[in-house]
């Protein structure tokens, strides 16, 4: 015996779990995405805080400036 109401409810049940599934992906791949952006912001200023410790601070240059300089 077959109803046909059980088969299209089937199916609209199976349709929607495959496009939930999709959602799912979609948001799981711009969170990936979203992390990649900020993990490549955060490094590069890491670095940089890491670089400006080797140069001296602009403070310092006009403090110790030479007077034969001028």
């Amino acid at each position: 015996m077959s109803y046909p109401d059980v088969h299209a409810a089937l199916a609209r049940e199976r349709q929607n779990t495959m496009l939930a599934e999709a959602q799912a992906a979609r948001q799981a791949r711009a969170a990936r995405a979203h992390r990649r952006r900020l993990a490549g912001t955060a490094g590069r200023g890491v670095r940089f805080r890491r670089a400006s410790g080797w140069l001296p601070s602009a403070w310092s240059r006009l403090l110790t400036s030479r007077p034969d300089s001028a």
